[in-house]
């Protein structure tokens, strides 16, 4: 569902959905793709994994795993932002968030980072929210948001308009402007 390097270029990181997963492959010095590199089975991958990005530091990389709303005869399904350690093409578990511990409710789908490093800026699809999160030199997130706004300026838009969805996300390279997609596919009659 998505693909990109690592800050070196030396691997490409690619996020499946379903299963929830990251594959690594080593990058040829052509540009081709070479051999995957193996990864521990049981890293945790989430649930609905939809965008895995290499951090500022190098360091790290971070995936949002969007989960699912609940439907007739299925519970919801949490949904977190993880941030594995990447080193010599192997990932490793390092942090795994989600509000209240255990992801209901939280839907991150993309995110990208200032030019500076500092911030994270996450597109909450299941909300319809924005929200901000600190970085560490090393690659890593704040514990909690430091802000969260509702994207939609009909707080209930997602509700009474069926596919109101925010989606992907991007910071623009000067920082001053975070650009948020929204995917509404629902219509409203109107006179």
């Amino acid at each position: 569902i998505h693909c990109a390097t690592d800050m070196s270029g030396r691997y490409l990181l690619v996020a499946f959905n379903i299963p929830s997963m990251i594959h690594v492959f080593r990058l040829n010095g052509d540009g081709t793709i070479g051999a995957e590199v193996p990864q521990d089975p049981s890293l945790d991958f989430g649930v609905y994994a939809h965008e895995v990005r290499a951090t500022p530091s190098g360091k790290t990389v971070t995936l949002c795993s969007r989960g699912n709303d609940p439907r007739p005869g299925k519970p919801e399904d949490p949904g977190y932002i993880e941030v594995f350690g990447l080193k010599d093409g192997k990932l490793s578990a390092l942090q795994k968030l989600a509000p209240h511990g255990d992801g209901i409710g939280f839907g991150p789908r993309h995110l990208d980072f200032s030019p500076d490093g500092r911030f994270a800026y996450v597109s909450l699809e299941r909300e319809n929210a924005l929200c901000v999160y600190g970085m560490t030199p090393e690659g890593r997130l704040s514990g909690e948001p430091l802000f969260q706004k509702n994207a939609l300026v009909d707080p209930d838009g997602k509700k009474k308009h069926r596919g109101q969805g925010v989606g992907p996300i991007h910071v623009h390279p000067g920082g001053k402007f975070v650009y948020q997609t929204n995917r509404g596919s629902g219509t409203v009659e109107k006179d």
